[in-house]
């Protein structure tokens, strides 16, 4: 995010400002504590009209991210039912990716009435591993490709997934990349905090 002048200049005479000898702290900081205060605000004012806020939470190696549509969305978020989180786990190389799960209701993906619904070994929010049994995984890669396939989540209502990328990982298994709408996204983020919940064991009483 590009910074605006103003906001640059804040940044700036707040890491360069410091105390002289004549100037008396413990007066002066009740009127630089409201000055800063006021111009947090007014940042955070500025920022909250053009961008997108959220909550991270760090848990070992994984990253929980609660979107906020504005700052006052988080009263919506402690009290009321909001969109599912997206669930990140870092990476030896320190980026982030979707977190995996095994599925613990079928997870199945269809791309044509030429074959039976595949089964979901492992499902993030933007790929999958494909079991591709009873066909080799180099056999059926060309067919799946670019195409956009019906993703069953144990619901008879499929999500639509366009699959963007696709590689063999072995013989009888293949990874997919692919996207989908918001409402679709929206199910699939449930689904996986579902999953998540009961992986940690946060639903056991």
């Amino acid at each position: 995010m590009k910074l605006t002048k103003e906001e640059l200049l804040f940044i700036n005479r707040t890491l360069t400002s410091h105390p002289t000898e004549q100037q008396r702290p413990s007066d002066n900081i009740p009127k630089q504590v409201q000055q800063t205060s006021a111009e947090i605000k007014k940042l955070l004012a500025s920022i909250s009209s053009h961008s997108q806020f959220c909550i991270v939470a760090k848990n070992d190696n994984e990253h929980v991210e609660f979107p906020l549509t504005n700052l006052s969305s988080l009263i919506d978020l402690l009290e009321h039912n909001v969109e599912a989180p997206s669930i990140l786990e870092a990476t030896q190389a320190g980026s982030a990716r979707s977190w995996r799960t095994c599925p613990s209701t079928p997870v199945r993906l269809r791309v044509s009435s030429q074959y039976m619904p595949f089964n979901i070994v492992s499902i993030s929010q933007s790929g999958g591993l494909l079991n591709t049994f009873p066909f080799k995984a180099s056999a059926i890669q060309a067919n799946l490709a670019r195409r956009i396939a019906k993703l069953y989540l144990g619901d008879p209502i499929p999500l639509l997934a366009k699959i963007n990328s696709i590689k063999v990982i072995t013989p009888l298994e293949l990874a997919i990349s692919f996207t989908m709408d918001k409402v679709d996204n929206s199910r699939l983020k449930a689904f996986i905090l579902h999953n998540y919940i009961q992986r940690k064991g946060f639903d056991k009483t």
